[in-house]
């Protein structure tokens, strides 16, 4: 495997591991999802993270900081959790491989080739048909 296609392979799994978005959900949903995250909005429009989250009843619980929280479903306005995003995702790849084509394309001399890449070339070589239509 060449130099470049593992740089590339490399971008596209950071890439892969960046793309998400942030989607709100019911309780009922959370419950069945299980994230390992949730970020809950209380009706005091304060926001805290809170980890391993659960249902209990009517209770949301977890960890906020380190500490174990109840969080009555009443007194939340929304709760957010993290999710893949395979179309942003797909796009941010397809970007990055176009560009580094590009790029490699450029690099390697594709256009106007290497041997344009000395400025004597095309006076020692007047007979090449290139040089000419330079």
């Amino acid at each position: 495997m060449g130099r470049a296609t593992g740089y590339v392979l490399i971008l596209a799994a950071l890439a892969g591991m960046a793309c998400h978005t942030m989607k709100p959900v019911t309780l009922e949903q959370l419950a069945v999802l299980k994230p390992d995250r949730a970020w809950v909005t209380a009706a005091d429009q304060s926001v805290v993270v809170v980890a391993g989250p659960q249902m209990v009843g009517d209770t949301l619980v977890g960890y906020v900081r380190g500490e174990y929280q109840e969080l009555p479903a009443a007194n939340l306005k929304q709760v957010l959790v993290s999710r893949p995003s395979p179309r942003r995702t797909a796009l941010l790849i397809a970007g990055i491989a176009v560009g580094f084509s590009g790029f490699a394309y450029l690099i390697t001399g594709a256009i106007g080739g290497d041997k344009y890449l000395g400025s004597d070339y095309c006076e020692e070589h007047p007979e090449d048909p290139d040089c000419q239509a330079l």
